[in-house]
């Protein structure tokens, strides 16, 4: 387990040193450009939501790792109407073109559009350890984005960061929703040990999840870079 848990910590901060995430922060750039990708945000926040609500949770499971999962799961299944009522205050949810279109569903952002199925195929009837490990990666990557997305998006429209419930405080929001290494979990674990076939299996996992989510966002900056919104900005 704790092999598990060091390297999610690693990854997470690979994660976080990103090219994305320095072109998000580089105010240099207009934040309109840097958030061209903006319509991609809400069928994401969507398939998430999905992934927690049909996928990790499992009725009716008397297996307590999975039932820390449900109630985890749940919570975290309806964040979605607070991301997209957050991308309508900040002006984000403009009418759709044929260009945003295709970007939803071109070659362009295929890495995208794919991720979430990709993670529902990885999370479909698998054992409770590995949903727990899923969870734990989809919380840090998927809420550091969003966080990053909103202090870019905060740029365009200065509104109390308040008002904001979805998108957390970055790191601060992880450390306090983490799920596998709390307390209550490291009891439950020695409570019901985890064969090392499992853990080994939580490995690979945990390597492929946080690959997937870099190849999306790894995409996510190629479309931002090779399109303009003809908003381009240079602060001097």
């Amino acid at each position: 387990m704790k092999e598990v848990i060091a390297l999610i910590k690693k990854k997470k901060q690979e994660f976080a040193r990103l090219p994305l995430f320095d072109f998000l922060a580089n105010k240099n750039i207009h934040p309109r450009q840097r958030l061209i990708f903006s319509p991609v945000l809400a069928p994401l926040a969507l398939g998430l939501r999905d992934l927690n609500k049909y996928v990790l949770r499992e009725s009716g499971s008397n297996h307590p790792v999975q039932e820390s999962i449900d109630k985890h799961a749940y919570k975290e299944s309806r964040y979605w109407h607070w991301c997209l009522e957050n991308l309508e205050k900040l002006g984000l949810n403009q009418s759709m073109s044929y260009g945003d279109l295709r970007l939803l569903w071109g070659e362009e952002t295929k890495k995208t559009q794919s991720l979430c199925s990709a993670l529902e195929r990885l999370a479909f009837q698998a054992p409770p350890i590995q949903k727990l490990v899923l969870a734990e990666v989809l919380e840090g990557t998927a809420t550091f984005f969003f966080d990053a997305v909103l202090r870019v998006a905060m740029e365009i429209q200065e509104i109390p960061k308040t008002e904001y419930v979805y998108f957390g405080d970055g790191w601060l929001h992880l450390e306090n929703h983490r799920l596998l290494n709390t307390p209550e979990m490291l009891q439950i674990l020695s409570e019901f040990p985890v064969s090392d076939r499992e853990w080994d299996e939580a490995l690979e996992l945990t390597e492929t999840v946080f690959e997937l989510f870099a190849e999306a966002m790894n995409e996510l900056l190629v479309n931002a870079k090779t399109n303009s919104c003809n908003t381009v900005l240079q602060v001097v």
